[in-house]
């Protein structure tokens, strides 16, 4: 199993970067430090989702990966008894 882990330091790079390109591609003032500011603040955010996002979407595919081993080797779990079934009570007569 490859264990792959994305910073959110790298993620926040990669969108910081495409978001300046983008906007500079606008026929748009020079950004001041204002705006550079909302920037990297806004990047920061949605690194950290997209991060958990990767996160997320790592687990369940390992968790389905250990699923299909399980089932694969045997090591299922077992089926629960019914529940409807209720022990009969014992009358005594008498």
């Amino acid at each position: 199993m490859e264990k792959t882990k994305t910073s959110k330091k790298a993620l926040r790079g990669l969108i910081s970067d495409s978001m300046r390109e983008a906007i500079s591609s606008l026929q748009l003032p020079e950004p001041s430090k204002k705006i550079k500011k909302l920037l990297s603040r806004n990047a920061k955010k949605l690194a950290q989702v997209y991060a958990d996002a990767i996160k997320r979407e790592d687990k369940k595919k390992r968790k389905a990966e250990k699923f299909m081993e399980d089932a694969v080797n045997g090591k299922h779990k077992k089926n629960k008894k019914s529940k409807d079934r209720k022990p009969e009570a014992h009358l005594i007569d008498g």
